[in-house]
């Protein structure tokens, strides 16, 4: 599949994203390039970002982020797990959405740290966190996580009957029904691109 140049461009300026210092819910404001790379607390306490794993909603913080990590860690980003970023239509001058169906996305917005303001919109899917599973009950859990962003189809959410995908389980099975996300990036998944970065980001409490 072919993909629109902006987007292209967009996407190779990836370099901090999910769960880098954001706020999950930010004032109204335009995107400028301030916007998109302040940390978002002038250096205090990280804030929190909600985060689907297993259908339910945890919590993680983002202390540490490692930009390029696919050609400099080539081992550590192959056993990674993936955070995926699940992006929807952009609102107008940095404004929170509501879909016809009453949802809201979990970043509405987020201006996390080097991503693009059309993706700015997002959920946030996870493979697993404490307490779900010989995978997820060690400590914090702390990663580290591989980036993996899928655009929405328009059509998809914009129905009334829409509910976000909230697990990886789930997320497998929207890319198979062929209808939910939009196939337009290159390679053998046209529905998911890694910028090839890698994220060090503890699940913690909702009052961390």
């Amino acid at each position: 599949m072919r993909m629109l140049p902006t987007t292209l461009l967009a996407l190779t300026a990836v370099s901090l994203a999910a769960c880098e210092r954001s706020t999950p819910t930010q004032p109204v404001r335009a995107l400028t390039p301030t916007a998109l790379h302040s940390s978002g607390n002038g250096g205090g306490k990280p804030e929190i970002d909600p985060t689907y794993a297993n259908g339910k909603t945890v919590y993680m913080i983002g202390p540490h982020s490692i930009p390029g990590a696919r050609e400099s860690m080539p081992n550590a980003y192959a056993h990674a797990e993936e955070l995926y970023l699940l992006t929807y239509p952009p609102g107008t001058n940095g404004a929170p959405i509501t879909l016809p169906s009453g949802y809201q996305p979990q970043c509405n917005p987020c201006f996390h740290p080097g991503l693009p303001p059309m993706f700015v919109y997002h959920d946030h899917v996870i493979t697993g966190a404490p307490g779900m599973g010989n995978n997820g009950t060690a400590g914090e859990y702390k990663g580290p996580w591989k980036i993996v962003i899928l655009v929405y189809n328009p059509a998809y959410v914009n129905s009334a009957n829409f509910r976000p995908i909230t697990s990886e389980t789930a997320l497998d099975a929207a890319e198979a029904a062929g209808n939910v996300f939009k196939p337009q990036f290159p390679g053998s998944n046209p529905y998911e691109f890694e910028p090839g970065n890698l994220l060090i980001c503890p699940t913690v409490s909702d009052h961390a």
